[in-house]
């Protein structure tokens, strides 16, 4: 079992940053903090199991071993709790962090995710926080990053078959813009949908469901 208790923390690098880039970087590494606390909050009761495999890269990386990836699963429920990519480069480092919450029903309901670069590790290159909804036949999800941008939808039926998958630029300000055969469909995929990540935005909120 190989787990970090050292609170993780990422400073930011020494040259001079714009403002709003450095609000981002410690905002972003803020986020990563919290998914790492709830990682931790949630293997507390020492009630899970593991899976893991050393990976990396080719090209400039050149390093096949370069992270542990190791799969968090409950003991109880064999749900997969999270992820981590555990980066031996840096002290206590994650390459990458996935953490999931699930429904009654057994079926992911939030995702949360930070990744950063091989290359620079001064904040995430990526962040997510995924929302999952469930209507009828329909599963639709909604990402956002964690300065709350939206930045992809997809809405497949239940049997995997595709109906929308937009991106950033792809995405409707007003269901009007859409084909008017489109319309109907979009609004039966996210017209039940938060349009912003709302309280999610910080992960945080999650602690209190794990008391």
């Amino acid at each position: 079992m190989f787990l970090f208790t050292t609170t993780l923390t990422f400073a930011v690098a020494d040259e001079k940053l714009p403002d709003e880039l450095e609000k981002r970087h410690q905002l972003w590494n803020g986020f990563v903090d919290k998914l790492y606390q709830l990682h931790r909050k949630r293997l507390a009761e020492d009630n899970y199991y593991t899976h893991e495999r050393v990976g990396g890269y080719g090209g400039q990386t050149n390093n096949f071993e370069y992270y542990r990836e190791v799969h968090y699963y409950d003991r109880d429920s064999r749900q997969l709790l999270s992820i981590v990519k555990w980066n031996e480069t840096y002290p206590f480092g994650i390459h990458m962090i996935d953490v999931f919450f699930y429904d009654n029903n057994g079926r992911v309901l939030r995702e949360y995710s930070a990744t950063y670069l091989p290359s620079r590790h001064t904040s995430p290159s990526e962040t997510l926080i995924i929302l999952h909804y469930y209507k009828d036949n329909l599963h639709s999800f909604r990402e956002f990053d964690a300065s709350n941008v939206h930045i992809y939808e997809q809405c497949d039926y239940l049997n995997g078959e595709a109906v929308f998958a937009l991106h950033y630029v792809d995405i409707p300000d007003f269901v009007s813009q859409l084909k008017k055969e489109k319309q109907q469909d979009y609004r039966a995929c996210f017209g039940h949908v938060a349009e912003s990540a709302g309280v999610y935005i910080d992960p945080a909120v999650e602690l209190s469901t794990l008391d």
